[in-house]
Order: C-alpha cells, then structure tokens, then sequence
C-alpha cells in the first residue's frame, strides 16, 4: 500500500478544483498502478479521464467506465483494456477502486 500512496504523491495531481478530493495520473502510467493495485488486491471499481487546460485545472473528458463485478483481476483487466484505446492521448485517468 505504500507503494500506492508514494506513486501518488510522485506523479497524482490534484482534482480540488474540480470539487473533488482525488488525484490523477498521466493515463501513460495506468499499467503501472493499475499492477500495484493488483499486487494489493484492490479492487479497480471504473474511473474518470480528463484533459489537463492551459490553466493547470482539468476538465472531464466523458469517457468514464465502470466494472460492476467482484473479481479484483478481472476489474483490473477491463481497466487496462478500455485505457490502452487512449493510450497516446496527453490525459489523466482518477479510478474509483474499493
């Protein structure tokens, strides 16, 4: 879990502009947390993409998912699979996980 919290405060960046007590990753990171989480057993519930503006705030990108199942792997799978679609696009990703 430390792990988790260091690869957070390295490379997350805040959402509290946005009204939102989270941090985002560049989406060219996601496999990496993505494998910490599974290494965890957290379970990866869906997520949020976002563009970063000019003014260094975000806005919501629209291309939210979510995985309703109970399968830490299989929710992680599904993550890494509907991300690689974006994979070289500049944007964030936040996960909601459990």
């Amino acid at each position: 879990m430390n792990q988790i919290l260091k690869f957070y405060s390295l490379l997350g960046e805040s959402l509290k502009n946005n009204g939102i007590d989270e941090k985002a990753l560049p989406i060219s990171e996601a496999n990496r947390i993505l494998d910490l989480y599974l290494s965890n057993n957290i379970l990866v519930l869906g997520g949020d993409l976002y563009v970063k503006k000019m003014d260094k705030g975000f806005e919501l990108f629209y291309a939210d998912w979510f995985y309703e199942g109970d399968s830490v792997e299989d929710g992680i799978n599904k993550a890494k699979s509907y991300l690689e679609q974006f994979g070289g696009k500049d944007l964030y990703v936040s996960f909601v996980v459990e």
